[in-house]
């Protein structure tokens, strides 16, 4: 399982997204822009999303997969 970690800003400010074997399954960022959006399973991570992690390294380990970890620090000026 490779997982990678690009580390960008924006005009919001510092914003982090997660791929996991090339696709991308997180983004995360402040919500400043709209603070009403900072709701559990909407645009913040919930519960479920943590156990699918967990689940997905779980079925990796036992599948025999190395874990591979990278970071990017990547700074775009786009907004998102």
């Amino acid at each position: 399982m490779k997982i990678k970690i690009i580390i960008g800003e924006n005009d919001l400010g510092e914003r982090h997204i997660m791929q996991v074997n090339g696709k991308e399954t997180y983004r995360i960022q402040g919500l400043c822009e709209c603070p009403e959006d900072a709701i559990i399973g909407r645009d913040l991570i919930d519960a479920f999303d943590l156990l699918n992690a967990i689940k997905l390294g779980y079925a990796a380990g036992k599948n025999g997969e190395e874990l591979e970890i990278e970071e990017e620090k990547n700074h775009e000026t786009n907004r998102r």
